[in-house]
C-alpha cells in the first residue's frame, strides 16, 4: 500500500536535495514535496535559512572593514602612549 503522502520526501531526502531545491534544479513535483515539507519540519526548514544566508554572510567575510570610530582610534593611541611611557596601565603598572 502506498503511503498518502508518497510525493514528500523524507528528512534525509530532503537535506540531500535542499541545495538542488535552493537552485531550482529539481523537477517541479520533487520541488513541490520538498516545499510541502518545508512547511511542516522545523528542523529542514532551519537549515534551508542558513544555506539560504550563506552567500549574504561570504559576501560580509570579503568585505573590506569599516574603518574604525575616531574615538577608537585615540583611545588606542593614548593606551599605546601610557604603555611606551610605563605609565599607569603601561609596563610598570603592578600587574
Amino acid at each position: 500500500m502506498k503511503k498518502a503522502f508518497w510525493f514528500i520526501p523524507s528528512c534525509p531526502e530532503v537535506e540531500e536535495e535542499l541545495t538542488e531545491y535552493l537552485e531550482g534544479a529539481p523537477p517541479f513535483r520533487r520541488r513541490l514535496g520538498i516545499r510541502v515539507h518545508l512547511l511542516i519540519c522545523r528542523a529542514c526548514d532551519a537549515l534551508r535559512r542558513v544555506l539560504e544566508a550563506l552567500p549574504a554572510l561570504g559576501r560580509k567575510a570579503l568585505e573590506a572593514p569599516e574603518a574604525p570610530a575616531p574615538e577608537a582610534r585615540e583611545a588606542l593611541a593614548g593606551a599605546l602612549a601610557r604603555i611606551r611611557e610605563g605609565g599607569p596601565g603601561g609596563r610598570d603598572c603592578g600587574c
